[in-house]
């Protein structure tokens, strides 16, 4: 199965976008803060375009969040998958 369509991107593109309205920014105004349109900003939101690891960290600075704040929302992500035996 792609990456795009596992449970635990689908969850990281939430804490994304629930990251985006709690600082109160649109999906245009991120875009442009980050140079892309605003349709291909959408297109990861909505689960259409995947994003890779530099794009991640781009996004995250631009949402206020500092690296070990990105990780830790990506360990989250990727820790409900995970049994106690393969962590």
């Amino acid at each position: 199965m792609k990456t795009i369509y596992r449970d635990e991107y689908t969850r990281l593109v939430a804490l994304i976008r629930a990251r985006r309205e709690a600082v109160g920014l649109n999906q245009t105004q991120l875009a442009r803060a980050l140079g892309w349109s605003q349709q291909t900003y959408a297109g990861m939101e909505g689960g259409a375009r995947r994003l890779d690891v530099f794009e991640y960290f781009a996004l995250t600075e631009k949402l206020g969040l500092e690296i070990e704040e990105a990780v830790a929302m990506l360990r989250m992500t990727i820790a409900r998958q995970l049994g106690p035996d393969d962590r």
